[in-house]
């Protein structure tokens, strides 16, 4: 039996590999997905002073992506170098890495994208009569020459990963590519609304911004006119020991707006989009005590600091930063949000006191009028418990040292229920046998909804409602595309809906549960809710999701007898 060469003792030798498998791995590093692409020509034409960008994609992305914009061009005679590897007009010396104030500076992004698809790119400065251009296959220069084009760059890309096999099987299908690269374009087109941004797909608008610098005008072309329009202003400067230094502006959406993910949530230091766990988590928890439980809020949030005092080196696709001061800035992001909130209420409310979690609920959207709940949001009660449920002192108000009671136990079958009445719009009071029960309406008509939907679907009788007018639904670039990949399940569930240039759907129909409901503020809703299931989303949860959308809301005055029904129906 042949035994391998490593088994039989023999170590294989060490060699320095052939430069195009270098690159191909390298490439690997840089671009992972068709979104990688798009951020890093979004990134170079932005340091080339670009007022106009413009994004194109077929198939996800995976078979074409096209990137054009107006900027300042690469001069012919320096074109080929371009794409080398660690090419770039952004560095000089190694201390340069400690006071980036570009976005795109290690010089690996073309070459690591020729190596990984085809590419033509087209380059003219203005002052040139004629573009240069640049061909590249298999990660090879196969020729250029002159072109009438209009000043600016464009950058073509083809077949992705198309000489490594490997790679492409990972890629997603093509809705799902291109849901990323349009939250790479929404990232930036919100990071700096003085340049005009478009996306389109298969031919089809799907974001536009106007590039006129107002923050609020690019946020609502993205996000809606709702969201975009209720914006508070953020404004704020602190210095501390060390050099640190700090400014916060932007602005952030008032708590009723929140959402079910953070897709609307964005981050920006020193204009460039970035993640940071700790400063998103600076943020929410300026909202502490004002939002429900698993809802997020929406905004977008500016920090400056001193170049030296920010490391945007950390991460192979510069998608995180590192601060020095991370702690003074995060405490900085909450103080400024946390003033615009107070402010905003001392507005709205007469003061922050009256705007608590009982002025939010779980179903407000953008525009709503705030309810009135019991301090307790109904998320953290049981379904169906004792009233003594609502007496027991929650544990961090105990004595300190005494002992606290185990919280009743919920009843798992309810008896015949007497309707007493509703308090504060939001719990059913009734009586029993054994006595007095507090149900929360929304959780309960939600799980009458449910189950009913369940079992209509696995029937295959779901029935739908056309609406007399067509309902037009702007919904931002991501939700539009994640409607569009789970067409099928929403015809199933009793949606009809329609394909139209931007960023909208139009409504034809909905599920007879949602009949009378806005359909278009519905939809937007609904789709949220699926986008923050992210890949853990099944039929089921759309089908949760769709009976959490058609139940009765916290807020909601019922009569006796539809008080009577519900329970009935819950029984």
């Amino acid at each position: 039996m042949a035994v391998a060469p490593s088994l039989a003792g023999e170590r294989p030798r060490i060699r320095v590999l052939p430069p195009e498998v270098a690159a191909r791995i390298a490439a690997g590093e840089v671009i992972e997905r068709p979104a990688s692409i798009v951020k890093e020509l979004v990134e170079n034409a932005l340091d080339a002073g670009a007022r106009r960008i413009e994004v194109s994609l077929e198939g996800g992305g995976v078979d074409v992506i096209r990137v054009r914009d107006d900027g300042h061009g690469i001069p012919p005679d320096q074109l080929p170098d371009a794409f080398e590897r660690h090419a770039t007009s952004k560095l000089r010396v190694a201390e340069d890495l400690f006071a980036v104030q570009t976005l795109g500076f290690r010089g690996e992004a073309l070459a690591a994208i020729v190596a990984a698809a085809d590419v033509d790119f087209t380059t003219r400065p203005p002052l040139e009569d004629a573009a240069a251009v640049a061909r590249f296959r298999g990660g090879r220069a196969t020729g250029g020459g002159a072109a009438a084009a209009a000043p600016g760059s464009t950058v073509e890309v083809r077949d992705l990963f198309a000489s490594l096999p490997a790679r492409r099987r990972f890629l997603r299908e093509g809705r799902a590519e291109a849901r990323a690269v349009a939250a790479v374009v929404t990232d930036w087109a919100v990071a700096r609304p003085d340049v005009a941004f478009r996306l389109a797909s298969e031919g089809r608008t799907l974001l536009a911004t106007p590039g006129d610098g107002a923050l609020a005008s690019a946020f609502a072309a993205i996000h809606g006119p709702d969201l975009g329009g209720g914006l508070l202003p953020l404004e704020g400067t602190r210095s501390g020991e060390d050099g640190a230094r700090v400014a916060v502006s932007g602005a952030v959406a008032p708590p009723e707006a929140h959402r079910a993910n953070r897709r609307a949530l964005h981050l920006v230091v020193n204009r460039r989009a970035v993640t940071s766990r700790t400063l998103l988590a600076s943020i929410e928890q300026a909202y502490a005590g004002l939002l429900p439980a698993g809802r997020h809020p929406a905004g977008v949030v500016h920090i400056e600091v001193p170049a030296d005092q920010v490391d945007v080196n950390v991460h192979p696709q510069k998608a995180e930063v590192r601060l020095r001061h991370e702690r003074f800035v995060a405490g900085a992001v909450h103080g400024a949000v946390r003033r615009a909130l107070l402010d905003a209420a001392a507005r709205t409310y007469g003061g922050l006191e009256g705007w608590r979690p009982s002025a939010v609920t779980a179903d407000s959207l953008p525009g709503a009028r705030p309810v009135i709940e019991a301090a307790r949001p109904a998320s953290e009660l049981p379904r169906a418990a004792s009233l003594a449920a609502l007496e027991e002192p929650p544990p961090d108000l105990a004595a300190p040292g005494a002992a606290v009671s185990a919280p009743p136990a919920v009843t798992r079958a309810l008896p015949p229920l007497r309707p007493l009445g509703q308090l504060d719009a939001t719990y059913l009071v009734a009586e029993a046998a054994d006595g007095l029960f507090v149900i929360d309406q929304h959780a309960a008509h939600e799980r009458v909804h449910y189950e009913r939907l369940l079992e209509a679907r696995t029937a295959g009788r779901v029935e739908s409602q056309a609406l007399l007018e067509v309902a037009v639904a702007p919904l931002a670039a991501t939700a539009v595309l994640l409607a569009l990949t789970h067409r099928e399940a929403l015809v199933a569930l009793g949606w009809e809906l329609e394909e139209t240039d931007g960023a909208a759907l139009l409504v034809r129909a909905v599920p007879v549960a949602l009949a009378g409901r806005d359909a278009a503020r519905v939809l937007a809703e609904y789709l949220d809710q699926l986008e923050a299931e992210g890949r853990r989303a099944t039929a089921d949860a759309a089908v949760a999701a769709l009976a959490c959308k058609a139940a009765v809301r916290a807020g909601d005055r019922l009569d006796l007898p539809q008080q009577r029904a519900l329970l009935e129906a819950l029984e």
